[in-house]
């Protein structure tokens, strides 16, 4: 079976009324989602999450919190087994910049109220991963908030 690493992140903003947010993407499988890809060479799994968060939204000028969990998961391309391991980031927005998506690679980008996100993600333990996120945030005293 055929390992793939990959790193991304869950990135959160605070609106002006106090209220939480959270950048998701649309996949090319039409589920809601956080950036995410593939590491390059040379690159550490903090690099990488940003790098594609970038590449994917056009979001920069992030806070990197803290490591935030694991995926760990098999799927099927071209008849293979793949086994792969996602290594997940909390960040936090520091100034608001317009989304774009990479047509490329995604459907779409937005910002969804923390409630909203947490009930639109589809995948296997995303929902814990980002109600762990939202309460690791809210608990944090170094993000200006």
């Amino acid at each position: 079976m055929t390992e793939q690493i990959s790193a991304g992140g869950v990135i959160i903003k605070k609106t002006l009324t106090g209220n939480l947010e959270i950048l998701l993407i649309k996949d090319k499988y039409g589920h809601w989602t956080w950036p995410k890809g593939h590491i390059e060479k040379g690159e550490t799994l903090e690099e990488t999450a940003l790098r594609e968060i970038e590449e994917e939204t056009g979001v920069k000028n992030l806070l990197l919190i803290s490591k935030l969990a694991v995926q760990k998961y098999i799927f099927t391309f071209n008849k293979k087994k793949i086994f792969k391991k996602v290594h997940l980031f909390l960040f936090h927005l520091l100034t608001d910049v317009k989304i774009t998506p990479q047509a490329s690679e995604i459907d779409d980008a937005k910002w969804f109220p923390a409630p909203d996100a947490i009930n639109i993600i589809e995948y296997k333990g995303a929902k814990e991963i980002l109600e762990k996120a939202v309460k690791k945030f809210l608990t944090l005293k170094n993000c200006n908030h």
